[in-house]
């Protein structure tokens, strides 16, 4: 896969809908890459539509941000996820303007096995959220030949890596319907994304400049945060030390002696 992947980049060439649906296994050595009805130079690409599967589109691109080769070798991580898992990225989760969101917010899938040492690192790099982070198709060959080497021998030497057993690995056998794993257009679902999210966003930060211009401690250490101008407040937290020294005692006559605390 990863070699076709290379000699697709080497060509200056960018699929933009790399995804598991579009890789033809012909053996367990031979695999071919098709489905290149979207697939743009990289130096000529003026096409600002979104076409594609959800879980495989980089979190650049969910925000508005051109394809490059970089955004093939995310997808690309997400089948490293897949051949780990048995199962499809976010197989449990609806494929709608809220997935965008967590993506974009840095929502990867979880890491619920074990694999070959240097695999899921890699695996890691290729979903890393600035793409300049990610490794090339070239560099990728490399390290999966590094990978497998290393494994043969392990495997030569019988003790090859333990693959943990987990429930969370395998072939699902009922599919989450709002899960769809076939390339659609999806330039309005990611408007709508980016503008809740960029609401989202504006929101907090309102919030976080009005709590941090508005907080203090009155003279009873009671936080009190500020609401509204006519010097309303809302207390938030109630802390008072009290004097070790005053303390309910006991005299021998039996009466009990307590001291008040007061505060607002």
């Amino acid at each position: 896969m990863i070699r076709g992947l290379k000699i697709i980049h080497n060509a200056r060439i960018i699929h933009k809908d790399y995804h598991s649906g579009n890789i033809f296994i012909y053996n367990s050595v031979i695999t071919a890459t098709g489905d290149f009805g979207l697939s743009k130079s990289a130096m000529n690409d003026d096409d600002n539509d979104i076409y594609g599967i959800i879980p495989y589109v980089p979190p650049e691109v969910l925000q508005g941000k051109k394809y490059t080769e970089a955004s093939d070798i995310y997808s690309f991580g997400m089948i490293m996820w897949e051949l780990m898992t048995g199962r499809r990225p976010f197989w449990d989760k609806n494929h709608d303007t809220d997935l965008i969101i967590e993506i974009c917010d840095g929502l990867r899938p979880l890491i619920v096995t074990s694999a070959p040492e240097g695999y899921i690192e890699l695996m890691k790099q290729c979903w890393h959220s600035d793409p300049n982070e990610r490794p090339t198709a070239t560099g990728l060959e490399e390290r999966f030949s590094n990978i497998y080497y290393k494994e043969q021998s392990c495997f030569n030497k019988k003790n090859p890596t333990e693959i943990i057993k987990s429930p969370d690995i395998g072939p699902i056998t009922t599919n989450n319907p709002g899960a769809i794993y076939k390339s659609r257009p999806l330039s309005v679902m990611i408007k709508s994304a980016e503008s809740t999210r960029n609401l989202k966003i504006q929101n907090k930060r309102k919030f976080e400049d009005n709590s941090s211009g508005n907080n203090f401690k009155d003279g009873n250490n009671v936080k009190k945060i500020k609401l509204n101008k006519n010097n309303d407040y809302w207390t938030k937290e109630l802390g008072f030390d009290i004097d070790d020294n005053i303390k309910s005692s006991k005299p021998n006559n039996n009466n009990y002696i307590s001291k008040e605390i007061g505060f607002d």
